[in-house]
């Protein structure tokens, strides 16, 4: 009996201890229970009261529901952030959904600092820089409370799956800058700091994917378009075949900094086999540029671009402004090539595997390219002037001829030695609809000169030249023997403006056979370059007779 009654009060100390253990266990359910009733409005509450204090604006939330278990977490459906309350623009900020943990002790107190926040389809607009709020929209109740300033959160990651990032235009009536970026991570996120980010841009135009990253911010609340960035990007297989005329794969590499509203960029783009379709022959292009990008509208003023073409360097300064009503970019440019070698320029005009000419060009001109669907050489303008030295033609034959042509022009018919088939061009010229019209252009080679004004069609690369031909040689020097003897005695017919010669001149065919013809007393002379069955000028009885003489 006494040893019963011992263990009696043993036994009640034994079942105190599971007692305890569920007290232990009961009271903070029942917390978080209470907690967890109205833990949706008090989120809420959080998530605006947060958002506008740093945004400095009204914000509006459409549904937000709070996961107690296993870790605390809330997800968040139609956000907006307006930009100081203003009704005439787009809303800052508008996303679809989002999510973020905030951990156990998320319950108990204001959250100091968030692991991961996740966003789907995310728009954020940028207003026009320096323009003053307008239509202001009254405070939402949460956010015209006058409570006690919420402690600044640093989050770790957010991650984007889709964002699209709007940047106004100053001027009304043009379209927005529009950059489609997937895959964007932001890195160590707070209030009043920079964080760093990296994602991928979609390129609309030509087609081919951006991948770039930096650092942003911090966020400035009374105008955004002036919050800082910078970073690197690399803009690889860009199809150039959207752009009527013009073909190749492009890569481009760089870097930026500034703010969202003016950016400088420098960086390179490659093009190995860049071609004008359809004239050209495919030649690798490299650039080097320095650019100055409007953010609010895209225009883009560079100073300047160094493109290599094959071997020549090409230097241009400009602007790319878009012109809203073309849905496109005119470009305009002053471009100089001091020491360009005139094959490689050749090469992007013509199909031909070799030039027909080699040598170097110094040449200046404005370029203009307007937006609009029809190949660049239709719409192409170029207006400039040129000059070649040390030309030297890759065809045998011209350069036999050209030799030829100068012996007689100097008055030495007959000597070897006497001659040369190197020659130099100047001109001004203006490429318009595919036609390039030449002024004042010149053509020497030891003994004699050519002026002309005409066209060339570059399509279809034929030649329609008028002008005059000045020798050295007086016309009876340009034969020997009886010829010459004869000729003498018209000699002054002939030696007009301080030439020994003097003759009205006209050249038309083609680029590889172009043809020469002069008249001589009403008998026309031609001479056809690039042929071997016309190695000597012929006579045209037939324009006696006021007939069309036939071509050779």
């Amino acid at each position: 009996m006494a040893s019963e009654a011992l263990n009696k009060p043993r036994s009640r100390k034994w079942l105190l201890i599971p007692i305890v253990f569920l007290v232990i266990l009961i009271i903070p359910a029942v917390m978080v229970y209470q907690r967890t009733r109205d833990i949706d409005d008090w989120t809420r509450d959080w998530v605006i009261r947060s958002l506008a204090q740093h945004f400095n604006s009204r914000v509006e939330l459409g549904s937000i529901h709070v996961t107690a278990f296993p870790e605390m977490s809330a997800t968040g459906e139609n956000l907006v952030v307006y930009y100081q309350n203003r009704t005439d623009v787009p809303p800052l900020i508008r996303i679809q959904q989002f999510t973020f943990h905030l951990g156990f002790m998320g319950i108990l107190r204001v959250p100091r600092h968030i692991r991961g926040v996740h966003l789907d389809n995310m728009v954020i607009t940028i207003p026009p820089r320096g323009q003053k709020p307008a239509n202001p929209v009254p405070p939402h109740p949460e956010t015209g409370k006058k409570n006690k300033p919420l402690p600044q959160i640093v989050v770790d990651e957010i991650v984007c799956d889709e964002t699209t990032l709007l940047i106004l235009p100053k001027q009304e009536g043009k379209k927005p800058l529009d950059f489609d970026i997937h895959d964007l991570l932001l890195k160590s996120v707070g209030a009043n700091k920079p964080f760093s980010f990296h994602g991928n841009l979609r390129n609309a135009k030509p087609v081919g994917e951006i991948k770039t990253r930096g650092d942003f911010g911090p966020w400035q609340v009374d105008d955004p378009g002036s919050t800082p960035v910078d970073g690197t990007y690399t803009f690889t297989d860009a199809k150039l075949d959207p752009f009527p005329g013009i073909a190749g794969t492009l890569s481009s590499t760089g870097k930026y900094s500034g703010v969202l509203g003016s950016l400088e960029v420098q960086g390179e783009t490659d093009t190995p086999g860049f071609s004008l379709d359809p004239v050209g022959r495919p030649v690798p292009l490299h650039t080097e540029f320095y650019a100055t990008v409007d953010g609010t509208n895209g225009d883009t003023y560079l100073h300047p671009v160094r493109a290599t073409l094959i071997h020549s360097v090409i230097i241009a300064s400009g602007s790319v402004v878009r012109v809203p009503e073309k849905d496109g970019h005119l470009i305009l440019l002053d471009a100089a090539a001091p020491k360009a070698r005139l094959e490689d320029l050749l090469q992007l005009s013509t199909k031909s595997t070799k030039p027909m000419m080699s040598g170097l060009v110094n040449l200046k001109t404005k370029i203009a390219l307007p937006p609009g669907k029809v190949k660049v050489l239709d719409k192409l303008t170029l207006d400039g002037e040129f000059t070649v030295t040390d030309a030297r033609f890759a065809s045998s034959d011209v350069r036999d001829k050209l030799a030829s042509f100068s012996r007689h022009a100097q008055g030495q018919p007959d000597n070897p030695d006497a001659g040369s088939a190197i020659s130099d061009l100047r001109g001004k010229f203006r490429l318009k609809n595919g036609i390039i019209t030449f002024q004042n252009l010149t053509f020497s080679v030891p003994g004699a000169e050519i002026r002309l004004d005409g066209t060339y069609t570059v399509r279809g690369e034929e030649l329609d030249f008028n002008g005059e031909l000045r020798m050295e040689a007086k016309l009876s020097q340009l034969v020997s023997g009886k010829k010459s003897f004869f000729l003498k005695a018209i000699d002054p017919f002939f030696s007009k403006h301080g030439a020994g010669t003097f003759l009205p001149i006209s050249i038309s065919g083609t680029r590889d056979s172009p043809t020469l013809e002069f008249s001589i007393f009403r008998k026309k002379v031609r001479k056809t370059f690039g042929d071997d069955k016309n190695d000597a000028p012929k006579v045209d009885k037939a324009a006696d007779k006021g007939k069309e003489p036939k071509k050779n």
